[in-house]
């Protein structure tokens, strides 16, 4: 009789937590999708490396999870391995100016965490929520702040089940891109590189960048975060609106009235609603504008 996925996986040695058909919208930022085959929470650094290697020697489809922002997961959910990396490889510690953090750190705690160290240059972080790992891998910023002018060096599992040191040229750094982006290696922490200040200098930038996520993005209510990227010299929300496209709703997904780059889910929202929504402000901004939209949110089916 065959062995059950979670049974062999155990039989590996995993020792974190492991859920067959769990649904993942509880794990998304936009509350939507549907279950993963297993989805698995390592114990630690060395969990995180057995579960990968195993889905790999069984050529089971993998992905890492984050904080789920920035992530749409079909409605049917998705096959294989989800690896949960929040609160796994999540140390942070400092020496001078640099700040060495694991990949499943919350981006905004690092952030604070520099902030009452006296070290300046993640403030942005303050609204962007996520995981360091998915900061890196997206290049993840704020305007004219990106992760990638901090960071010093990469640790990542290569696919061999190797780990390598990338540095910051290495790295491949773009806006919202990153050589990790659509590799098969895992981020699995980062050296960041920071500049001393005064921490009430700090901590009073990180409150106005907090301030001003609140006051202009609809974070009362789930959302992916922006849905499309910022199109050369002008910016997609911009562009939603003038297309009249404010409020426009299928389903209950909904452009949000305060942001219209970013879709809230007014309480049940599918990503057949979603996407449906993604491929209508699409069509209807590149008639009025002539602008294609690229996609930021990244789909799982």
């Amino acid at each position: 009789m065959p062995v059950a996925p979670k049974d062999d996986l155990r039989s590996a040695g995993f020792r974190g937590e492991i859920l067959a058909e769990e649904r993942l919208a509880p794990y998304t930022t936009w509350r939507i999708g549907g279950p993963a085959e297993l989805l698995v929470h390592p114990a630690d650094r060395s969990d995180l490396v057995t579960a990968v290697v195993w889905a790999r020697t069984r050529e089971m489809r993998w992905r890492i999870l984050g904080n789920g922002s920035n992530l749409l997961v079909g409605d049917e959910g998705v096959r294989g391995v989800v690896v949960r990396m929040r609160r796994v490889q999540d140390d942070v510690r400092i020496a001078a100016t640099s700040l060495f953090a694991g990949a499943g750190a919350s981006f905004p705690g690092v952030a604070n965490r520099a902030a009452r160290a006296g070290l300046a240059g993640l403030e942005f972080a303050a609204g962007i929520p996520g995981t360091l790992g998915g900061a890196i891998v997206m290049n993840a910023g704020w305007h004219e702040f990106e992760t990638g002018s901090v960071v010093a060096a990469v640790e990542v599992l290569e696919a061999d089940g190797s780990i390598a040191a990338y540095d910051r040229a290495r790295c491949g750094f773009a806006y919202r891109a990153s050589a990790f982006r659509d590799a098969r290696s895992v981020v699995l922490g980062a050296e960041l590189r920071l500049v001393p200040e005064d921490p009430r200098e700090i901590e009073r930038r990180l409150d106005e960048f907090a301030s001003s996520r609140k006051a202009h993005q609809p974070t009362e209510l789930p959302s992916c975060g922006s849905v499309f990227l910022k199109p050369p010299g002008d910016f997609a929300g911009r562009l939603i609106e003038s297309a009249g496209l404010k409020g426009r709703r299928v389903g209950d997904i909904q452009v949000s009235p305060k942001h219209a780059n970013f879709f809230v889910n007014l309480g049940r929202g599918t990503a057949r609603d979603a996407l449906a929504l993604i491929e209508t402000v699409e069509a209807e901004v590149l008639r009025a504008t002539g602008v294609a939209l690229a996609r930021e949110v990244e789909v799982w089916e």
